[in-house]
């Protein structure tokens, strides 16, 4: 999977940074001598042919990665098809967009959850690879419950343990009351609160431009939740749960993030490979 094999390809960039900033000094003597035959050397270099064999090869570099990607398959997994089916929240999900945005009401209130598809980037080395071990034992324990049972419930809860942290942002907005921001961590099947911000404003709260985003950052937004007393943690957690912003939620968020991310960047792919290959 792409976000598991970036940790190697993220050194690249700063190899070549470090070849590309040696000082000229240390250029041997040898290489100066020969000089007559660098103009030929860039002459060559710089030809139609040149480039046309270079993006080839890159070309064939993409269509590679393009055929590993679709032999993953992009058909939404049964996991999240049956968690969409069943839960109150409608989902946003436009295609080259990094945002996921799920809506929902619930009584007189408007609720709505923002979460980053980057964020399976963002993931150190040690969850990576906790990442891709869930993934191989859940493709096996997935193909050996259904040829031997065909216990969808025992399949759905082994793939129900894929984590990887993912940061939402969760609005609640009433009629003349304003909205509640909540910033919170969907992780191991439980939604970790970090702080709870209360904005006047309903149109502030959910609007998403720079100018809104500033603003809210200058509003107090309380104390840390773990700092807040037990019991009214506890009931504030109740508060979500009720809104079905739970367990079975914080489950869904990461294993869709995750399979976004391979649609995402199989299209990233194509649109990259006809981008070389436009003449």
């Amino acid at each position: 999977m792409f976000a598991l094999r970036t940790a190697a390809a993220r050194a690249m960039p700063a190899l070549a940074m470090r070849a590309a900033v040696l000082p000229r000094a240390i250029v041997s003597p040898a290489f100066v001598a020969r000089a007559g035959s660098v103009s030929a050397v860039r002459a060559f270099s710089n030809s139609p042919l040149a480039w046309n064999k270079t993006d080839k090869n890159l070309i064939s570099a993409i269509e590679s990665e393009i055929k590993h990607e679709e032999e993953q398959g992009e058909e939404v997994p049964d996991y999240i098809t049956e968690y969409v089916k069943s839960s109150p929240f409608e989902i946003t999900n436009k295609t080259g967009s990094d945002e996921v945005i799920l809506t929902r009401k619930f009584g007189n209130e408007d609720i709505k959850i923002v979460f980053s598809v980057s964020d399976i980037n963002s993931a150190d080395d040690e969850e990576e690879l906790d990442l891709e071990d869930d993934l191989e034992d859940n493709g096996n324990q997935g193909k050996e419950s259904l040829s031997a049972s065909g216990d969808d419930e025992e399949e759905g809860d082994d793939l129900d343990s894929l984590t990887f942290p993912v940061r939402c942002l969760i609005t609640i907005s009433k009629p003349n009351a304003g909205s509640i921001s909540i910033d919170a961590i969907a992780q191991d099947g439980a939604f970790i609160v970090e702080s709870i911000s209360n904005i006047k404003d309903s149109a502030l709260a959910t609007s998403s431009t720079a100018e809104a985003d500033w603003e809210k950052r200058g509003l107090y937004s309380g104390p840390p939740f773990a700092e807040l007393d037990e019991n009214l943690q506890v009931e504030f957690e109740k508060f979500l749960e009720e809104r079905q912003i739970d367990g079975d939620l914080a489950n869904f968020v990461p294993n869709y993030v995750f399979h976004k991310d391979q649609v995402e960047y199989t299209h990233w792919l194509k649109d990259l490979k006809a981008f070389v290959a436009a003449k």
